[in-house]
């Protein structure tokens, strides 16, 4: 057969094809790539406009106070025995009091420490949850007088009288239940743990 010109640049131009076809996949991974980081910079923002750093340690704090004195409001009210021994035991009140406080100090002092970790944290997952225009929109609205004080409220709505009280009846529950829980656990755990003891050891 012979070979046309025309021929040869066809036979020339077959290993081309596939690159000519995979060439505008090329733009589309682009454009992905530069929405997803559009995306993780808006959500960014929204964060860093949520808990503006020159206000954070005040927000913490706040929030640690609160939610640490529902939690104990709460204990007390549904373990009355610990209750009353610290109230007839002022050794024991005392002991416990500084128990309590380091506990807020050493969970206060991890959250300052990690901040930086939480906060990027919470842009990946916005940006993972929300659309460009999405986040968009909602960085506009933070932005404004009333979305700032919306989403800067949230920390500190542990001290609100409606949530301190749900936050108690939780707590409380959760202490009187306690000790059956934990009977029930180690009722559970004797036979296993029983069966393990009387199995021969391996060599």
């Amino acid at each position: 057969m012979k070979v046309t010109a025309p021929v040869l640049a066809a036979l020339m131009l077959v290993p081309l094809a596939p690159m000519a076809q995979a060439a505008p996949g090329v733009p589309a991974a682009t454009a992905a790539d530069a929405d997803a980081a559009a995306r993780l910079t808006t959500a960014r923002a929204i964060v860093e406009l949520s808990m503006p750093e020159s206000q954070r340690d005040a927000m913490f704090g706040q929030m640690m106070d609160a939610m640490m004195a529902n939690m104990l409001g709460g204990m007390m009210k549904g373990d009355p025995k610990l209750a009353a021994t610290l109230r007839e035991n002022p050794e024991a009140a005392r002991v416990f009091a500084a128990f309590v406080a380091r506990q807020k100090q050493l969970s206060l002092a991890d959250l300052k420490q990690t901040t930086p970790e939480m906060i990027e944290a919470i842009a990946q997952a916005y940006a993972r949850r929300f659309t460009l225009a999405e986040l968009t929109q909602i960085e506009a609205f933070v932005r404004t007088d009333a979305g700032a004080r919306f989403v800067q409220a949230g920390p500190t709505l542990f001290s609100d009288p409606a949530i301190a009280a749900w936050q108690r009846g939780i707590a409380e529950k959760a202490q009187a239940r306690m000790p059956a829980e934990i009977n029930r656990l180690l009722t559970d755990l004797k036979p296993v743990l029983k069966d393990a003891d009387a199995a021969p050891a391996k060599s």
